[in-house]
């Protein structure tokens, strides 16, 4: 396996890959799939790095960190991250390689704390992401609806001093 930052020839695989998460209805508030061209700015981003790992030739998933508040600059070392894999490449250690290799990048460049958000029956994730060295730190009861359903989601902090 191979984890690579992503390049704009990877788009059509992450929304591919992440469109799978929303008809999956575990992972995300989004009802909509995404075509290539949502991911365009955010593969280029310099400042939050995205990843994708490539298993066998193809792309098995993806990471990427995205901005935690637009509104206070002191939080400006923290970010959310999102991982997703291909629902038939799980459970081979792609998800674990992408968020190991994803923390440390972080670090590279001077974050200081990930944060990730699960909704509270996503127990794969959830192991996942504790495995990674994350611990739980609440539960945002009724934090949206999805196909007319509350939803409750888990909060995640990993330090990464």
């Amino acid at each position: 396996m191979e984890i690579r930052p992503a390049r704009a020839a990877d788009a059509e695989a992450v929304a591919r890959i992440y469109n799978a998460g929303v008809r999956e209805r575990t992972s995300t508030f989004d009802t909509r799939e995404r075509d290539p061209e949502d991911y365009a700015d955010s593969l280029r981003s310099e400042r939050y790095p995205f990843l994708v790992a490539e298993l066998d030739g193809r792309v098995a998933g993806w990471a990427a960190m995205s901005e935690y508040s637009r509104s206070r600059e002191v939080y400006g070392g923290i970010a959310e991250c999102s991982i997703y894999v291909d629902p038939e490449l799980r459970e081979r250690g792609v998800g674990s390689a992408l968020l190991a290799e994803l923390a440390d990048e972080a670090a590279r460049r001077g974050f200081y704390k990930l944060i990730g958000k699960l909704f509270t029956n996503n127990e794969p994730s959830l192991r996942l992401l504790e495995r990674a060295g994350f611990r739980v730190v609440g539960t945002h009861l009724r934090h949206g609806t999805l196909d007319g359903e509350w939803r409750d989601v888990i909060l995640l902090e990993r330090s990464l001093a």
